[in-house]
Parts: C-alpha cells; structure tokens; sequence
C-alpha cells in the first residue's frame, strides 16, 4: 500500500520539525545556549536553507540547463516578449512563492485535505462542471485558494487525487478520463478542466486515450497552469516514473505530442509565468495550436493563488465556454500521430 500526498506531507512536516528540534537541543547542550534562542536560531537556519534551495531552483529553471540551444522552440506568435523584470519585483516574486510553498506543502496538503471545495451561491447556467487537477506530488487541497475565485464566478469545482504519488502518467490520465466519463454521466456536460504542472500532462493523455477509443470528447476545454508541455530541466531531480516521463523532450512527451490531434490542442489554452520556479524556462509551457496567456514575475507553485494567475484562469475558462461543443476528435482533426494509449 503506497502512502497518499496527504500522508508523506504529514511525515515531511514532522521531520522538518524533528530537525529544528534537535538542531535547538545541540545548541542548548553543546554551545551552552538559552532554549529560547537555539528555538529561534534553529528556526531561522532552516528558514534559510529553505530559502536558498527555492532561490536555486528559480536559477536552474530560468537558466534552462541540460537544454541545448538549438532545441529550444520559437516563440509562437500569440505570445509578446517579456518585459525586464525590476529587482523589486523579482524580490516580491521570490518572497510570494517560498509563502505559497510553506502553505502548500506545510498546511493546506499535509492538514486540510478533508475540506470541500467553495460551491456557487449563484451557478451559471448551462455550464460544464470544473474539474481541478493538480500536479507533481500533490492532492487536490492545492486548490483550497483558487476554489473560491471559481465559485464567485458561477463555476461548480470539484478535485481529483491522483495516485499513487509517484506513479505514472499514463494511469493517472486512464483515471482522470474515467472521472471525466462519471461528471459527464451525472451532469450532462463534459468537465471543463484547471490543471496545474503535472496535471496538465495528464489531461492531455486522458484526451489521446478517449480519442484512441473512439469515445466522444471527454472535456470541454483545458487549462494548465505552470504545465512542462515540453518537460523541465528540474525533473531530471525527481522520483519516480512521472518525473521521468516530465524530462526536457523525453520519449514520453514526445510520442504525446505526436499522438494528439489540432482539435486536442484547439481545446487548450495555457497559462504560463516568464519566472516559474519549476516548469521552466517558459518555453516548456509552450504547446503549437494551443492558446497561450503569459504572465511576469510568479513563480510555479504561487500559479495556483496569485491573483494574476486566478484572473488568467478565469479568462481562459470563460474563452472555452464560448467555444461550439465538440464530439469528436477525429471528425474535426486532421491526420495525426499514432493515438496508443500509453505512450513509453
């Protein structure tokens, strides 16, 4: 039995503070000092290590490394220049995604995993159901933020886990086009989907395999936050069989890319910040015949709070609603690659 997202944050939670503890208990033992202040100083120290590995991890994603020049993709035409960046702005992006890692990984995953999403006071009518997929090592409680925004803006939410933890893609999209399948069949309409990072890989899958089956389209739309389309250099780092399919130009996302369809891309739109932390350079999030809407200064796990970002992805569900319904892929796509259902 593997240990769900929820779990294994508990634990991380309970060894970071084991470790601030001992570290206070060595220098109130060994320097002599007050409990008080070791508390404190084992505190910052940790602060600080935390906070040099995100600054590292901006640098290595931003930097693009392991990724050769000559395989790095033209900027698409819908997608202006960014602007420079001021260091006071840099700042506050660094300082707003370590806050949105703490809550995340610290709080919301570990220790609110059992609320219910924020429902509609006032729906809107004839509106798909939206479905929240979340990413890499995650529940759905990385929504908690973002549900709220949906809800005032009519949309129903509901979340999806996706397990086990380090399991591969392939499986979470068979499970993610299942529950899509079941929102159809309860609601009458095909979910609209907000997917975040590994989530929007999934969803992409999910559509190959209906397609691949000869089942009608499965959403409504997509749209992924932060999503290494292309894969990320950080991935290199990960565990498990998903962070090795999210590897820059990995034969997993190629053999994806190959099997989807213009419709498929025609159905998504993807939101990306010129900073994220993780799923970067912003190239990765870059995906021919797909929509794009770019944002500055938010780094990858403040996506899902920022409130650039939450604008952006009410834009871009309001975009796909006034889109005419689909039925079928291979009816409106032309000729594409071999739509297996797996994809290694």
């Amino acid at each position: 039995m593997s240990l769900t997202a929820a779990a294994l944050r508990r634990i991380a939670v309970v060894v970071q503070a084991a470790a601030v503890g001992g570290l206070a208990a060595a220098l109130a033992a060994g320097a002599d000092w007050s409990w008080p202040a070791a508390l404190l100083a084992s505190i910052a120290g940790a602060l600080v290590a935390f906070g040099i590995g995100v600054a590292i991890a901006f640098l290595v994603t931003r930097a693009g490394l392991a990724i050769p020049d000559s395989a790095r993709p033209q900027r698409p035409d819908d997608i202006p220049a960014p602007g420079p960046l001021s260091w006071r702005h840099a700042m506050s992006c660094y300082l707003a995604e370590c806050r949105a890692i703490l809550r995340m990984f610290d709080w919301l995953q570990p220790f609110r995993s059992r609320l219910t999403f924020a429902q509609p006071t006032d729906p809107l009518p004839d509106t798909p159901t939206v479905l929240l997929v979340h990413g890499y090592g995650c529940n759905h409680a990385v929504w908690l933020d973002l549900a709220p925004a949906l809800a005032g803006a009519g949309y129903r939410c509901e979340g999806i886990d996706l397990t086990p933890v380090l399991g591969d893609i392939d499986d979470y999209a068979a499970a993610l086009l299942a529950r899509m399948r079941d929102l159809r069949a309860r609601t009458g309409h095909p979910p609209l989907l907000v997917c975040h990072s590994m989530g929007g890989l999934a969803a992409r899958a999910a559509q190959v395999m209906a397609d691949a089956a000869g089942e009608s389209v499965p959403c409504a739309g997509i749209v992924t936050l932060g999503s290494p389309h292309r894969g990320c250099p950080l991935a290199t780092f990960g565990a498990g069989t998903n962070a090795r399919q999210m590897r820059w130009a990995s034969p997993w996302l190629t053999n994806l890319a190959e099997a989807e369809s213009p419709a498929m891309r025609g159905r998504m739109i993807s939101v990306f910040s010129w900073h994220d932390s993780i799923a970067g350079p912003a190239d990765t999030a870059w995906l021919e015949g797909a929509r794009h809407i770019p944002l500055s200064g938010i780094g990858h796990v403040s996506l899902l709070r920022d409130p650039r970002a939450v604008q952006a992805t009410l834009d871009g569900l309001a975009t796909l609603r006034k889109q005419p319904a689909a039925t079928s892929d291979s009816a409106l796509s032309l000729p594409h690659g071999n739509a297996s259902a797996r994809f290694m």
